[in-house]
């Protein structure tokens, strides 16, 4: 067993793979797990449509967002300690792309209203482009620009940065009806923060240090694990996710969805007719129709209150993007 563990260790010391990186990758690959499975519960109708609307679930995403993006600057800075080693930065970011542009295609396909086309992987790409200069550079520099764009879209955001050429920068006013949705800024500027600070005195050297920590138990293995393969298991973890979730809801006998079909009909003429594209308005007026179900009003719009009215007029204003 020992002899197993040594010939693990060297393994690892020579393909340059770090446990921790790799089961704080795992961890935040849960996470991520968790917040898709709140939509996918809410598309099947299992829980409120509002869950993964709501504060904690819009908090997890962004922490889970936070962390796979500062360690792809950790993993930059571990990957290129002395310099840039362009070969392998170039077929990372070329596999990277392919990803991407697989997840733009297979939404377009099955969420055509709400079709990614800059999530994660796109500003996982670009960022490591922008990132590729800063490899050798001093942390604080890293660390300096990181901040600035975290906080840009605060201080600098504009109407013009909304046209579709634009909007993926993170400076415009609108916000795009898409499933997946991380600007260029401030996102970047957590890679940029995750390099600086693997960058930083001491940090390489303590993370790469034949004593460092190592994945021993079976959990920490298994996390060590899914965070080295965390590509592959992005892509398929969502298929998975529905299909578990549409078994669960066959073999339960989920109630039929009610016929909503004149709502929305007149909900999307009057979207189109402000203005919005058909398609944008399809998938709101589907958002709105969701909302208005799962709070269990739909038979008794009439007798609402004024405060439950204002609460359904803020979830509308909310899928519409308002």
């Amino acid at each position: 067993m020992k002899a197993g563990r040594a010939f693990e260790q060297s393994t690892d010391d020579r393909s340059g793979r770090v446990d921790a990186v790799d089961c704080a990758r795992g961890l935040a690959l849960i996470g991520m797990a968790v917040y898709h499975l709140s939509w996918d519960l809410a598309d099947f109708r299992l829980v409120s449509p509002l869950l993964p609307f709501t504060p904690p679930m819009r908090l997890l995403s962004h922490s889970v967002a936070s962390v796979f993006l500062a360690l792809v600057g950790v993993s930059l800075a571990l990957a290129h300690r002395d310099r840039l080693n362009l070969r392998a930065f170039w077929r990372r970011l070329a596999i990277i792309g392919a990803a991407a542009a697989l997840v733009t295609l297979a939404s377009l396909v099955f969420a055509p209203g709400a079709g990614i086309f800059f999530g994660i992987l796109h500003c996982i790409a670009v960022a490591s482009l922008l990132a590729a200069p800063f490899v050798a550079a001093p942390a604080w520099v890293s660390l300096a620009v990181g901040l600035a764009a975290i906080v840009a879209p605060a201080l600098v955001h504009s109407r013009q940065f909304d046209p579709p050429w634009l909007l993926w920068l993170g400076l415009g006013e609108a916000l795009p009806n898409t499933v997946d949705w991380r600007p260029l800024l401030p996102w970047a500027g957590v890679v940029l923060v995750g390099l600086g600070v693997a960058r930083a005195p001491g940090v390489l050297a303590r993370l790469t240090s034949p004593m460092r920590w190592r994945a021993a138990s079976g959990p920490w293995r298994a996390l060590s694990f899914a965070g080295r393969h965390s590509l592959p298991i992005y892509l398929v973890h969502q298929p998975i996710l529905i299909g578990i979730v549409y078994a669960v809801t066959a073999w339960g006998g989920l109630a039929p969805k009610p016929d909503d079909s004149a709502f929305l009909a007149e909900c999307q003429r009057a979207c189109v007719a402000k203005g919005r594209a058909a398609a944008d308005c399809e998938s709101s007026c589907q958002c709105v129709a969701d909302a208005i179900e799962g709070s269990g009003a739909a038979d008794r719009l009439a007798t609402l209150d004024s405060a439950s009215r204002a609460e359904l007029k803020e979830l509308a204003d909310a899928c519409m993007g308002r």
